[in-house]
């Protein structure tokens, strides 16, 4: 490699695997755990008081499995009387809500501990939790931030305040058995029940995205959980286009490191949106002494929080519902009691035009003058380029049974054919998806066998589209083997 490349992967040298991504090394930090606030619970290390915080937490999750936005009244045991939410159904049921971290970050607190003690009681609550988060989920993939049904705007599918985007992630945690998770809490079925809710949830992400005049922008804080229209929720927040929620979305979309087509097109369009309707030049104070607001800044770009849709004009709004497109056009309260712009999306702009969609990939940049491609072009300095996988991955094939010359006797029904890829990937056998497990080894569907000899073809693709050397075999079922 040319000395005016250098590598981007890691400050410290890790192996890069033949689908030209790295391993980030495991780390288990009880204080440190993704989307787990510690403003709310900060696990501290002193036994007796951890304990405490989790039993309390224990006697506060209500019938369905989910817990109130309350954590101040968490820091005490529930009484046993008085209710557990302040939001309540018509028959008087406890109501329990993704909004302000709840409900995500008790099971996260508590799986931590689960991992700490081994208490089943909180193996328990955690199983409880995400149950919760999988019954909610609208048959449409979206999640409300509340359950069960609050008779209002709280039974929107909810972007605002990344409530849907943080179930998401704290879903991905425990379907991929990432700490706090890595424990006995998810089983194999329970993982296979998250995995077809995250699938639902991506396909209400980009059916729930606003399109105007055919092109693809943004998302609105809140969408019909049956027509995925925008939907508002409080007086002064209006169907809109949002520069701040939008933010959570994207990244979740940018975060796997081969999307699919879909994907690159919904992340595209609402950068392109982004970048189409950015405030260069310009800095939000928020609350201003001066009542100014919005204030020249050369070093500053901003984005407001909601957009028109249609026009893209800002939308300001008080307390009567009325839409203004000047903020001093509000009641002080609004002006000042709520965030009307800031700079969302600046970093993820910066993140597209450097290194793009994927996570833990391997990178070169351009430092000199004399690096080109292998057909002979010039590489410009500065430029970012990715390391591609152009690696076919291995496929290898249990032998089914005794060759006997140019087949195998097999003696098993339903037929199961079974194996292993040396990286991840998917494999087909007579055109059906098999299961490719954790550790890379596979199994078929049962394959229906008829008398006499039955072809099998097994074929493979790793993340990055490249076919392994396809395998086929003979077999033919003995006496006895076949389905009666």
């Amino acid at each position: 490699m040319p000395t005016e490349i250098r590598w981007l992967c890691s400050k410290r040298s890790r192996p890069v695997k033949p689908d030209a991504t790295i391993d980030r090394p495991v780390t288990e930090n009880p204080k440190s755990v993704p989307f787990l606030s510690t403003s709310d619970y900060a696990y501290t290390g002193d036994r007796a008081k951890d304990v405490r915080q989790a039993d309390n937490l224990l006697s506060w999750q209500d019938e369905y499995g989910g817990w109130y936005k309350l954590t101040s009244r968490f820091k005490r045991p529930w009484n046993g009387t008085e209710p557990k939410s302040d939001w309540r159904t018509k028959d008087g049921k406890d109501i329990g809500t993704i909004d302000n971290n709840a409900t995500t970050n008790e099971i996260l607190f508590l799986a931590v501990m689960y991992k700490e003690t081994g208490d089943a009681r909180y193996k328990a609550a955690v199983q409880r939790g995400i149950d919760f988060l999988l019954t909610m989920q609208y048959p449409s993939g979206g999640w409300p931030q509340v359950y069960p049904a609050r008779g209002n705007y709280s039974d929107y599918v909810t972007f605002n305040d990344n409530a849907m985007m943080r179930v998401m992630g704290v879903l991905s945690m425990a379907e991929a058995k990432q700490y706090p998770f890595n424990t006995d809490i998810v089983d194999d079925a329970v993982r296979r029940r998250i995995g077809t809710s995250l699938d639902n949830g991506l396909d209400y992400i980009l059916k729930a995205q606003i399109r105007v005049g055919g092109e693809l922008t943004a998302w609105c804080a809140q969408h019909d959980p049956v027509t995925y229209e925008p939907r508002g929720a409080r007086a002064y927040e209006h169907p809109s286009i949002s520069g701040s929620e939008s933010v959570g979305i994207i990244k979740y979309l940018m975060a796997p490191p081969n999307p699919s087509p879909e994907v690159k097109q919904a992340v595209d369009g609402a950068l392109a949106y982004f970048n189409a309707n950015k405030i260069v030049g310009m800095k939000y104070v928020s609350g201003d002494p001066n009542n100014v607001y919005f204030v020249p800044d050369p070093n500053s770009t901003i984005w407001y929080r909601f957009y028109e849709i249609g026009t893209n004009l800002p939308i300001f709004s008080g307390r009567d519902g009325v839409i203004k497109h000047n903020i001093l056009e509000i009641e002080a309260e609004r002006r000042n009691g709520y965030s009307w712009a800031g700079t969302y999306p600046a970093k993820l702009l910066q993140v597209a035009a450097s290194t793009g969609y994927f996570e833990n990939r391997v990178y070169v940049k351009v430092t000199g003058n004399q690096s080109q491609t292998a057909d002979g072009g010039k590489l410009t300095v500065g430029t970012l380029k990715r390391v591609e996988d152009a690696i076919s991955p291995v496929l290898t094939v249990q032998a089914p049974g005794t060759k006997t010359g140019n087949h195998y006797n097999v003696a098993s029904a339903p037929f199961i054919v079974t194996g292993r890829l040396n990286e991840k990937g998917e494999v087909q056998v007579n055109g059906k998806a098999a299961e490719v497990h954790e550790d890379l080894t596979f199994t078929s569907r049962p394959v229906e066998l008829q008398p006499g000899q039955n072809e099998i073809a097994v074929t493979a693709k790793d993340a990055a589209g490249n076919a392994a050397a396809p395998q086929s075999f003979q077999v033919v079922p003995v006496q006895g083997s076949l389905h009666k």
